[in-house]
């Protein structure tokens, strides 16, 4: 489940994994690319139709804004997406892999100027730790 919006660039780390595991033909349901994005309006249902439709892990993709620019997070468990910028979201995912792509404190401005080439090295490290997480489960 590859979380963001591609028309923020700080933001869009999701539906590039999402599109780079499809592209490299990831054995597994990815949700989340740049032709259909996850994003804050549509999350909600996306994760009930995951859950009601799946019953394996889920992989939570998203970017995030933090102190260390430029580090990929793994950790066990959901993430909360649009956390930082307020916005009230359900906890999703089983396992969660977040990039920080911005620093805190988040501003619009600041997350809609990252360089959309940071970000896109960031997807293919993630993509690549994503398909490590399919391949040992």
């Amino acid at each position: 489940m590859c979380i963001g919006t591609d028309s923020v660039s700080g933001d869009c780390l999701g539906p590039l994994v999402g599109q780079l595991l499809i592209s490299r033909g990831l054995p597994a349901y990815v949700y989340g690319t740049l032709i259909r994005p996850i994003t804050a309006l549509n999350l909600t249902e996306y994760y009930a139709f995951i859950k009601r439709k799946h019953t394996s892990t889920v992989i939570a993709v998203d970017s995030c804004v933090g102190k260390n620019v430029g580090n990929i997070y793994v950790s066990h468990g959901g993430l909360k997406p649009g956390a930082a910028s307020g916005k009230n979201l359900p906890w999703v995912g089983d396992i969660s892999v977040t990039a920080v792509t911005s620093c805190y404190p988040p501003s619009d401005k600041r997350f809609a100027s990252v360089r959309l080439g940071f970000v896109y090295s960031l997807a293919e490290s993630v993509a690549s730790r994503v398909e490590d997480l399919v391949k040992n489960s």
